[in-house]
């Protein structure tokens, strides 16, 4: 008899922690997923404002050095790219290489 109310025990306290244990493994991957949009979120928002804050400084320097053509503009902010984004526009130094148009400056700004 004690031995069965000993396994009944054992039983139901190992239920009772796999319900707490799988309760706070579901709170934590809940919470983790929400950290991760969050950061995301964040990430895209201050690429985004480096992106902005790039931009302007190019129109800036376009504006101070006379700079008015689309195609100038292009090709001066193109001169201003590093490494990853340098790598990404090649496409585009090819088509100012050949005399190809790029698109207006309006799609960058």
């Amino acid at each position: 008899m004690l031995r069965n109310a000993h396994i009944g025990t054992s039983h139901v306290l190992k239920s009772y922690i796999d319900q707490v244990l799988n309760g706070a493994l579901s709170s934590a991957y809940n919470r983790i997923a929400a950290l991760e949009v969050q950061v995301t979120y964040l990430w895209k928002e201050l690429t985004r404002m480096h992106l902005y804050d790039w931009l302007s400084q190019i129109a800036l320097y376009c504006l101070a050095s006379g700079i008015t053509l689309n195609s100038q503009k292009t090709m001066c902010a193109l001169t201003c790219l590093r490494i990853p984004a340098s790598t990404y526009m090649k496409s585009y130094f090819d088509k100012v290489q050949t005399g190809l148009d790029v698109g207006s400056w309006g799609d960058f700004v």
